[in-house]
């Protein structure tokens, strides 16, 4: 009976001593991805982290990395099978992390990306919302949404319909609205305000409206310009400032 008690916990021991081994060799995996992903090795990257995940399923970090570096190497456009696979892969990888942690930034980002690379801009409207969502203070997902309503409302290909257009527009200025409240100096942001009132403008009868729309679309077109060409001086006078 003693010797049996004694061969559990040696048995006991060794699993553990195997699961903080393997865990550590997950780690170095994923080390060895992110130096390979920092030098656009993608494949090699993505070798490591799949490596990583096998010998840790729960490092998450080693996913998020795996699905990114999968995306990285998508061409938008381009027809080959490899190329479809590395999009179907980082939809697979992020999907899969959101099973386990549903509001995952990275997950969610790395979808609205991949989505709107292979011009699905319905899903990646869908998943640039819950971006800006879980991210309230994050200027980038409220620009995202504005961005890809107008993208979804200039599709000459497959418009929606006029009135869906319109609420596009306007969902689209209005969270452009909030970017700018987080960074006032956002430059993008000023130019797709400038194009969504192009598009409102297009899509009203009213000739007096269309005709302040048309003006609002010049005043933040200038605006874009006017804040461009300020924070690239202001770059520029920090530079010889460094090289002094």
């Amino acid at each position: 009976m003693q010797n049996r008690k004694l061969t559990f916990a040696l048995l006991a021991i060794f699993a553990l001593v195997s699961t903080s081994c393997a865990k550590l060799q997950a780690r170095d995996n994923l080390n060895k991805g992110v130096r390979a992903f920092r030098e656009a090795n993608y494949e090699n990257a993505v070798n490591y982290f799949q490596e990583a995940i096998r010998l840790d399923p729960e490092l998450s970090m080693a996913e998020v990395y795996l699905g990114t570096a999968y995306l990285q190497q998508y061409i938008p456009g381009a027809m080959s099978e490899d190329n479809q696979k590395n999009a179907d892969m980082a939809i697979a990888t992020f999907q899969k992390i959101l099973q386990r942690e549903s509001n995952n930034p990275s997950a969610i980002a790395g979808l609205a990306s991949i989505y709107q690379n292979t011009g699905q801009l319905q899903k990646a409207r869908e998943f640039y919302l819950k971006n800006a969502q879980i991210n309230p203070t994050d200027p980038v997902p409220f620009y995202s949404v504005g961005s890809v309503d107008w993208m979804i409302v200039y599709d000459k290909a497959a418009p929606p319909p006029p009135e869906e257009q319109l609420q596009l527009v306007n969902e689209g200025l209005e969270y452009l609205d909030k970017a700018l409240a987080l960074n006032q100096d956002y430059e993008d942001a000023m130019a797709y305000k400038n194009l969504l009132y192009r598009e409102k403008a297009r899509l009203t009868e009213n000739e007096d409206e269309k005709t302040q729309l048309i003006v609002q679309a010049d005043e933040w077109f200038n605006k874009a310009l006017e804040t461009r060409k300020r924070l690239q001086e202001k770059k520029n006078a920090g530079l010889a400032v460094e090289q002094k």
